[in-house]
């Protein structure tokens, strides 16, 4: 049987002209085996057949076993498979790279901001929100009402809206999503003011307060409040069901596929079918092995002042709002209690000096999470208040006497990269810091945030700004309540309950920055710097914007044909 399967083999090889095999006749009579490609030969043949299957994976793995300069080779023709293609039934497919698999795409659960812009290709919310006239938007709802306390709000659904499985969307969807968001996040702080939420009608769905809430419409805009179908809970989180533009057809270690959902409410969209390429570490390398014929469209971090040079290409750069802070945890015993201390390491901190040294997206040190002009000229006129010789003089002032100081931080590049950062400059204070780097998901849980003595990480708000700080201050999983000293607790929670009964966003506004300013001058937080992100495509794909995350809505995308 040993035998025979060789033999099998052997035929097989010959067949597809890898080797020439002569079995010899008779005994005494040796066979004649000659290989006929050399071994790289046979990995490029595989890489290809790999790709051609779909194990992008598996293709990923044999090219890194490659030498530097074919692996440069095959980088660039890889390039040449993504982009817009037209199949034989002349469907429209856009072609992606994208640096790690999407797991969880269930809107309780999602952390990742980077996340957040596949929900919005595959979900919808009740209420909207337009960035550019900056008002609330019909969505699944098309009107809502509150009674005059502001307690009691009924949001009246569009009719014949269907998810992605067909079946129609009802207020049910609707109490099923909200009641599934409590329960999967029992610490989320909606829990402290939804007291009911009913089916008033065929086609209306109320919610009862247990406080007057003016904003609340805006805080069903916010991202992980997307409807999702009725008994939903059965299916995995990297599998949604749901109303949006496209409908999610695979995704594994591989790829995520997204199909156009022909009945969208809004309009089917332009592009017939969206795969997404995992390209572990892609934005490391996308540029170096891009060019001018197979650059389609790239996400990536864009250094100061960067030109792009290639005619075929165009490309959106904007500023993020949001940025990178430090926390300190105030709940755990130890030297960073002393104020000092804390402004020792503000002080130390040089935020221009690493803004071109490291990754080029970092433009400005920040003054606060919210970018303005009044920010700009400030952290210009202080040059960010770095002051080594002051912060040596606090240092020696201050309670700490040699200890190792923990930083946590999730892992990205610019975690990590801000980590060693803050590492080398506590270093040249005398400061002893050691990094650990844990999973996001491990990093908002309160057992493992409390072991930190301070975290490095970053806050990319959403389209409405005021509404993701509340979010982010308020939070059951929020580092800033939850580290901060146990009487704060109580000042953030009246805070918030002020902006929620806010009618306007300027008021809102003006709330979140006096407390953002009473945080900042106890040394509390430490803000870091803004980012720009940037996206290049090809000048025949049109339609296209950035949104809050740096990404695009592929729903408008569409292709100039060559005619």
């Amino acid at each position: 049987m040993h035998h025979r399967n060789t033999t099998l083999v052997l035929q097989r090889m010959s067949a597809e002209h890898l080797i020439d095999w002569k079995p010899g006749r008779g005994r005494g009579n040796q066979s004649e085996l000659k290989f006929l490609l050399a071994r790289q030969e046979l990995t490029e043949r595989k890489i290809h057949e790999l790709i051609g299957k779909e194990s992008i994976q598996e293709a990923w793995q044999l090219i890194a076993s490659l030498d530097e300069i074919q692996q440069q080779k095959f980088m660039r023709g890889i390039n040449l498979h993504f982009g817009i293609q037209s199949n034989e039934e002349e469907l429209d497919i856009l072609r992606l790279p994208y640096s790690r698999q999407v797991s969880v795409l269930d809107p309780a659960k999602v952390l990742r901001s980077s996340d957040l812009n596949w929900l919005r290709q595959l979900m919808n919310k009740l209420v909207g929100y337009s960035t550019k006239e900056k008002r609330l938007v019909p969505s699944l709802a098309h009107h809502w009402e509150s009674d005059a306390t502001f307690k009691k709000w009924t949001f009246y659904l569009r009719k014949g809206v269907r998810f992605h499985d067909g079946h129609l969307f009802s207020p049910c969807d609707v109490i099923h999503s909200f009641k599934r968001m409590l329960v999967s996040s029992p610490s989320d702080w909606m829990n402290d003011f939804i007291a009911d939420i009913y089916e008033s009608s065929k086609h209306s769905v109320t919610f009862e307060l247990t406080e007057p809430i003016a904003a609340f419409p805006n805080i069903l805009s916010t991202d992980r409040c997307y409807i999702v179908p009725n008994g939903w809970d059965e299916e995995p989180s990297d599998m949604p069901n749901g109303t949006g533009p496209y409908r999610i057809v695979k995704n594994n270690s591989s790829m995520l596929v997204l199909e156009a959902h022909e009945q969208y409410f809004e309009g089917r969209p332009h592009l017939d079918r969206i795969e997404i390429w995992i390209w572990p570490n892609y934005q490391g390398s996308a540029l170096e092995t891009a060019s001018k014929e197979n650059t389609h469209m790239l996400y990536y971090d864009p250094q100061p002042n960067e030109a792009v040079a290639n005619q075929e290409l165009n490309t959106l750069q904007e500023l993020e709002q949001g940025c990178n802070y430090l926390i300190f945890n105030q709940i755990k015993r130890g030297p960073l209690q002393d104020i000092r201390l804390r402004e020792a390491i503000h002080l130390g901190l040089d935020r221009w000096g690493i803004i071109g040294s490291l990754n080029g997206s970092r433009v400005m040190p920040a003054n606060g999470f919210i970018f303005t002009e009044e920010n700009e000229s400030e952290m210009q006129r202080e040059k960010a208040s770095y002051n080594p010789s002051k912060a040596m003089e606090l240092l020696a002032a201050s309670a700490y006497n040699g200890e190792t100081l923990h930083l946590y931080t999730y892992d990205n590049p610019f975690n990590r990269e801000n980590a060693a950062w803050i590492q080398s400059s506590c270093e040249k204070l005398g400061i002893q810091i050691d990094i650990q780097v844990v999973p996001v998901e491990q990093l908002v849980e309160m057992e493992v945030m409390i072991q930190a003595d301070m975290i490095s990480v970053g806050e990319v708000l959403g389209e409405q700004v005021d509404i993701t700080l509340i979010d982010t201050f308020r939070a059951g999983s929020s580092l800033i309540r939850n580290l901060l000293p146990p009487e704060w607790k109580q000042t953030i929670d009246n805070r918030i309950t002020d902006c929620l009964r806010a009618p306007d966003q300027s008021e809102r506004l003006s709330i979140l920055r006096e407390l953002k300013d009473e945080l900042k001058d106890e040394y509390y937080l430490l803000f870091l710097h803004h980012h720009i992100r940037a996206v290049s495509h090809q000048t025949s794909l049109n339609g296209i914007s950035m949104n809050v995350w740096g990404k695009v809505d592929f729903k408008d995308i569409w292709r100039r044909p060559q005619i």
